[in-house]
């Protein structure tokens, strides 16, 4: 009997130690599993608990990667349903675009041709407001359906007929001029839906139709595993086609939990109503010459360990770095071209699935 007790409690005793050695084995940094798949979240993992990469860094795209949606995309719906611009609107919001004189593929009109169609009908909706009519009441008119069916149309008619540099600076000459109040109300008016969605636009003669795209989620998986980065001694930054300015008023604020400061944000850069011409604009091959003309020279010229992006123009800088040692893809398995990484057989890619378990 005395033996059978003395067994019991040795098991107790080596069980417990056995507790206690897993725990003070697993580094804190370390985040929870959430809806993380089982590759990425192992080769971060893996990643976290490397000692040896005390000092490097990471680099993440923005929209659709740190974050779900687009704080571009997402302001510009905002702007539309508020019907709120200042310069684009004088514009006839066709600055950014170097010609406007062809018919664009998709809508059978010219981009002149649009923008002036645009300008007028906006004109006309800001009168109202100006009459007094409610926003709630104008969203009714055929000509507001008519509109924001349009401009959505039209942007998205850009996206295809356009160099992709041409979108990345027309976009955000339609917040020029706005107040900066504006951006953060939309920020905060997305993010705190707790979701994302998609609405259909049509006009009322079902001539344009568009897809917009609503809601911004920080995922607590994104906001952890940045964290878990930083105490694993590996800094992480963000570097994105979006307007600098926005992505920090995002990024930046403690309220939505990715801890950022804004010398470690790189976005779009403007000046004088273009592109800052000192600067090489981080969109496609612009975000390796951003990583190792302004990131990686404050490592030593190491290149990231850590690359995470979601779309072609993200592309450049997942296969940049041969020394990279996880390229993660934020995929919504929609047959893009960033998905055949994930086919090049060297293991450095994983696959996320978009959305995690929101």
């Amino acid at each position: 009997m005395i033996f059978m007790y003395f067994c019991a409690a040795m098991k107790r005793f080596v069980l417990f130690w056995a507790v206690l050695l897993v725990v003070s084995c697993t580094p804190a940094s370390v985040p929870e599993r959430g809806g993380w798949n089982e590759e990425p979240y192992r080769a971060l993992c893996g990643l976290l608990q490397d000692k040896s990469l005390r000092g490097s860094y990471a680099v993440f795209d923005c929209d659709k990667t740190t974050i779900l949606n687009d704080v571009s995309h997402t302001l510009l719906v905002y702007q539309i349903e508020h019907l709120e611009f200042a310069d684009a609107a004088g514009e006839n919001f066709l600055h950014g675009l170097q010609r406007t004189d062809f018919i664009l593929k998709g809508l059978g009109r010219t981009a002149a041709e649009m923008g002036e169609w645009l300008s007028v009908r906006y004109a006309h909706l800001k009168a109202m407001l100006d009459s007094g009519k409610t926003l709630g009441e104008i969203h009714k008119e055929d000509e507001y359906l008519d509109f924001r069916a349009g401009f959505l149309a039209f942007h998205d008619a850009i996206g295809d007929n356009y160099e992709y540099g041409e979108l990345c600076l027309w976009e955000p000459m339609q917040f020029s001029g706005l107040p900066r109040e504006l951006a953060k109300q939309s920020l905060s008016y997305w993010l705190s839906q707790g979701r994302i969605w998609e609405e259909e636009w049509v006009s009322s003669d079902g001539r344009f139709r568009a897809i917009a795209e609503k809601g911004l989620v920080v995922p607590k998986e994104i906001k952890e595993l940045y964290s878990a980065l930083r105490k694993s001694g590996i800094t992480p930054y963000i570097c994105s086609a979006s307007p600098e300015w926005l992505v920090e008023e995002l990024a930046c604020n403690p309220d939505n939990g990715l801890g950022m400061d804004p010398d470690y944000v790189f976005g779009l850069r403007f000046l004088d109503g273009g592109y800052d011409p000192g600067y090489r604009q981080p969109f496609m091959e612009g975000k390796v010459a951003c990583i190792d003309g302004l990131i990686a020279p404050l490592h030593g010229g190491s290149q990231p360990v850590l690359v995470a992006g979601d779309s072609s123009g993200d592309i450049p800088m997942l296969t940049a770095y041969p020394r990279m040692r996880v390229g993660l893809i934020m995929n919504m398995h929609r047959g893009a071209a960033i998905e055949q990484l994930l086919k090049d057989g060297s293991g450095r890619y994983v696959s996320q699935d978009y959305g995690f378990a929101l």
